[in-house]
């Protein structure tokens, strides 16, 4: 053979039995060498239809498939000690969790709400340390995502029974927002950068039962109108963000 020619690759056996196989409609298991395995409809020779695969680790999916590609309605199962414990519920689109959907980590922790190419994004509900499967008992943020952090308009209710509602930006408290604070019966109103206060007031939650009639009289203060002066100072401090 001559120094300059090359050999061509040779395909595998199998490849070209899969390619002439001619997979249509509802099939028996179909086996790969890699491990895995799916059962369920086709449609000129790709996954397509309702069907379930099954991966090495036993981790399977089940649901809905385009072409190929998880897409639709499904759910993926992790395969832990032994057992399924469902990792995720909802729609899919190009193999990726998009749309609407609960995911579920070994801890317990959820989320609900939508998704965008694998991503938290759009409006959701996220438990962090409460008891499965609601996450009672623990921190909850109800509010906006982007690129699978906090953004935008947000409300975080903590175990101990204070409560943020405001602005998130990068995940953190960014912008105007009020904060309660449950032991102290005070909130905090004002502005918020990079998940600290920069400008506001603190005020009692709950009103005081009415003036005491003997108590001492307050000097008139030179302070015409607080609340304009706050707003000032609010202001500045966003045009500082």
């Amino acid at each position: 053979m001559d120094d300059t020619e090359q050999e061509l690759p040779v395909e595998p056996l199998w490849h070209t039995w899969d390619k002439n196989a001619d997979k249509e409609g509802e099939r028996c298991t179909v086996f790969w060498i890699d491990g895995h395995r799916y059962q369920g409809e086709w449609h000129s020779n790709k996954r397509h239809g309702k069907g379930t695969q099954y991966q090495k680790n036993g981790d399977k999916y089940e649901g809905n498939w385009i072409e190929d590609r998880r897409c639709g309605q499904g759910t993926f199962w992790k395969y832990e000690e032994g057992k399924y414990r469902v990792q995720y519920n909802g729609e899919w689109k190009d193999d990726q969790r998009h749309g609407f959907g609960t995911y579920y980590n070994k801890k317990g922790d959820f989320y609900r709400g939508e998704w965008k190419q694998g991503q938290r994004h759009g409006k959701g509900r996220q438990t962090y340390g409460g008891h499965p499967p609601d996450g009672f008992g623990g921190d909850i943020y109800d509010g906006e995502w982007y690129h699978n952090q906090r953004h935008g308009k947000g409300v975080l209710s903590m175990a101990n029974g204070d409560v943020y509602q405001g602005d998130w930006a990068g995940d953190l408290k960014h912008g105007p927002g009020t904060f309660f604070y449950e032991s102290s019966q005070k909130r905090y109103d004002g502005v918020w950068k990079e998940g600290q206060p920069v400008s506001g007031c603190y005020t009692d939650i709950k009103q005081p039962p009415g003036p005491n009639p003997n108590a001492p009289k307050l000097p008139v203060l030179e302070l015409l109108d607080s609340r304009a002066v706050e707003r000032a100072a609010n202001h500045t401090a966003m045009d500082q963000l």
